[in-house]
């Protein structure tokens, strides 16, 4: 079986040396999403529920080039750098998410990328076909 990499034009990860995500058979790994525009520039610094929702747009815009939707999520780790976020998240996935919502792993992590992140998200999701309840 062979992996397919997903491209994204412009690509705000090329500087770093990082690829969007895999399609791989059905399955769809995207790397860890931010709060960051197409070119790479931070967005909602200071502001997590900003940075929560380019994050989500991100890993729709890279689902979208690999020809599947946030409806296709199976699973999503969200790592935050304070707890306190919590009840954000729980709002988080309900603005993008609808029944049956993804296998989900939430981890509290000392820092992400850059010290201006608060949340990166990243999704395992199906390339073809329906998330079933």
């Amino acid at each position: 079986m062979d992996a397919q990499r997903i491209t994204l034009d412009p690509d705000p990860f090329k500087p770093f040396f990082i690829s969007q995500g895999f399609r791989i058979g059905d399955l769809i790994l995207l790397s860890g999403q931010v709060g960051m525009d197409d070119s790479g520039n931070a967005v909602g610094v200071g502001d997590f529920d900003a940075q929560a929702d380019q994050a989500m747009r991100n890993i729709q815009r890279a689902l979208q080039a690999a020809g599947s939707d946030v409806d296709r999520i199976v699973k999503v780790t969200i790592y935050v750098t304070d707890m306190a976020y919590r009840p954000n998240v729980f709002a988080l996935r309900q603005r993008w998410f609808k029944e049956p919502y993804p296998a989900d792993t939430f981890v509290a992590v000392a820092a992400l990328g850059r010290p201006d992140r608060l949340i990166e998200i990243d999704a395992t999701a199906l390339a073809d076909g329906r998330v079933l309840a």
